[in-house]
């Protein structure tokens, strides 16, 4: 008697489809779920990215003139400039700026010559090279550090470490947890 009711209960279990769709949603919601923040935590940062470009556009458009705030050097007014754009959406004592100074578009990244003896392609200790910026050792890039002076061009850098929230992202996108943000501008300083 008890197997023929076991029996029965088994089979009314099989037939009824109540439930289902909560236990289907069980099995895709977390997965969803993990794509919409992922999506968003994306989305934001990239509005991050965006900001940082911004500022940095804004930045760099002050050095054009030669301008600099009273009491302030040229270096510090456009640090100021680029972190009050930015500080709506990023923390601004995050954001780390350098500018390089060249006396023509041409030079923008390259490095200082060299004579490369071994034919390697790199610059090794004990080769000789033209030291183009001044600063008594061979440079990778062979801007000037600064804001340049009439008529040079300069290259500003900003970078900013955006950190992740979501740990999957963290371990798919991002080193240590962040993702380095960079945004650079090139302008050409006026005759001042």
């Amino acid at each position: 008697m008890h197997v023929r009711r076991l029996r029965r209960w088994i089979a009314a279990f099989r037939r009824d489809n109540r439930g289902v769709t909560a236990i289907e949603f069980a099995l895709v919601g977390p997965a969803l779920l993990l794509f919409i923040i992922g999506t968003v935590e994306v989305g934001l940062m990239l509005t991050a990215q965006q900001v940082l470009d911004e500022a940095t556009f804004t930045g760099s458009r002050t050095t054009k003139t030669g301008y600099k705030a009273t009491g302030s050097t040229q270096t510090a007014t456009i640090s100021a400039a680029i972190k009050k754009a930015a500080q709506s959406y990023l923390d601004p004592n995050k954001i780390v700026i350098s500018s390089l100074a060249y006396a023509d578009y041409s030079d923008v990244g390259q490095a200082e010559p060299f004579t490369d003896v071994n034919k390697n392609g790199k610059r090794d200790v004990g080769e000789a090279f033209t030291d183009t910026n001044g600063n008594g050792k061979w440079d990778a890039d062979r801007g000037r550090s600064g804001a340049g002076q009439s008529g040079e061009i300069v290259l500003f850098t900003a970078t900013y470490s955006w950190t992740l929230r979501t740990p999957l992202m963290a371990k798919l996108i991002g080193v240590n947890g962040a993702v380095p943000l960079t945004a650079r501008a090139v302008v050409k300083n006026e005759p001042y």
